[in-house]
């Protein structure tokens, strides 16, 4: 029977009605003003940091959906799902005609998606917004798990309207110094920081509620249709999936998203191969069904996060995956921290002695960390979820997230 998994950062998931509070000392600053986003200093020197604080204020931008669908002989088709070439090329279609992995009388379903609708057995009537719901995307760090956070936010970037990062690290080396060290500078002007690093002992409710004041109190526009997301620091969400949550109403909530289950990397795989986790709703139903608290969201899933009667829709199966999560995808050093941490909160039981042999030995001959259960060996050129975009294009950058450096030389 394999542990459970129980993650000390799902406190920042749940959320509580905001009260309502300001600031006089606080800059506007709205994401469709480009021109004044970075400020350059004379000579060669860095671009100053643009990522925002809870002492700012954010405008989130307003997009009109029409600007991602073309209109072929009075058919409107998804940009990114219609085969462009067959449409031009036939005068008379009166249909769109969409691209592998694309389904909808319009195109704008992804495989994924597609599939979820089907499987779900409901009767869903999906209608094409005006104007794109936005996203904010909340997620929680520690000293010990934030390798992935900028894979999350390469991968989501053109997604998600605003990222906010939580981080109960105070060190002098946290997620905040590599922010201002240039971290993810291209993407910071979607990142909204937040240290929670005082709040680490406080019950889960009171870190949640701060966290979600803040939010409210930073962002000036947030709208009832907005959608909240909601991750673990090693959960990366199919952004094929959520642009979908954007652009269309009608689908049932809230979302549960199927993630495939690696482990230590993109190359080993868990045996039970995915996990479900709960990941996005509104604000009104978090609002008006839930009395503005998930606490009650939160005490649901907490039995078993599987059952699908408690999740509208669940994104992803054991084939089209609803995302990634890439449990321990850590260098050793980190793995260990993380290790004693859930040791000592009783959450996990490890009886030998947890140090980097061990671990580099665990991630080497893919096993689980009882030291005795297999883990299914992946292979990244056969596989077309083996991981996001963002490490397949950038293999040079994420090598050890797709290469196993710990291999043992007569395993392969």
């Amino acid at each position: 029977m394999w542990p459970p998994l129980r993650h000390p950062n799902w406190l920042c998931r749940l959320l509580v009605r905001p009260s309502v509070s300001s600031s006089s000392r606080r800059h506007r600053m709205s994401f469709s003003l480009r021109s004044k986003e970075v400020q350059i200093t004379q000579g060669n020197r860095k671009k100053s940091p643009i990522y925002q604080t809870i002492n700012g204020e954010i405008v989130l931008k307003d997009v009109k959906t029409f600007r991602l669908f073309e209109i072929y002989n009075h058919t409107v088709c998804w940009k990114f799902g219609v085969d462009e070439r067959k449409m031009r090329n036939n005068e008379h279609l009166e249909r769109c005609i969409c691209n592998q992995g694309w389904h909808g009388l319009d195109c704008g379903q992804p495989e994924v998606v597609w599939r979820a609708i089907m499987a779900s057995k409901q009767n869903i009537s999906l209608k094409r917004r005006r104007e794109a719901r936005r996203i904010i995307h909340t997620f929680c760090l520690s000293e010990y798990n934030s390798a992935i956070a900028e894979v999350i936010v390469e991968e989501l970037y053109n997604v998600v309207d605003l990222f906010v990062i939580c981080d109960f690290n105070n060190a002098e080396d946290n997620f905040r110094h590599k922010l201002s060290k240039g971290l993810l500078q291209r993407q910071q002007k979607k990142i909204l920081y937040v240290n929670v690093a005082t709040k680490s002992r406080k019950p889960s409710r009171i870190v949640a509620k701060y966290v979600w004041d803040r939010v409210k109190a930073v962002v000036q526009n947030l709208r009832d249709d907005d959608i909240y997301v909601t991750t673990e620091p090693e959960q990366i969400l199919n952004s094929r999936a959520l642009m979908f949550l954007k652009m269309y109403d009608g689908w049932p909530q809230p979302i549960g998203f199927r993630l495939r289950w690696s482990v230590y990397g993109f190359f080993w795989q868990h045996p039970l191969k995915t996990t479900i986790m709960l990941g996005a709703y509104t604000i009104g139903l978090m609002r008006n069904a839930y009395q503005s608290n998930s606490v009650v969201l939160r005490q649901q899933l907490d039995g078993d996060a599987s059952e699908r009667d408690i999740l509208g829709l669940v994104i992803g199966d054991l084939n089209h995956y609803g995302g990634w999560y890439c449990y321990l995808c850590q260098a050793p050093a980190n793995i260990i921290i993380g290790l004693h941490s859930k040791i000592q909160s009783k959450e996990i039981r490890i009886e030998k002695t947890v140090d980097v042999p061990f671990v580099e030995d665990l991630i080497g001959s893919g096993l689980w960390l009882d030291g005795k259960s297999n883990l299914l060996r992946v292979s990244k050129s056969r596989d077309s979820y083996f991981a996001p975009d963002t490490i397949l294009n950038n293999t040079w950058k994420y090598d050890w997230l797709v290469e196993n450096f710990y291999a043992k030389l007569d395993y392969y």
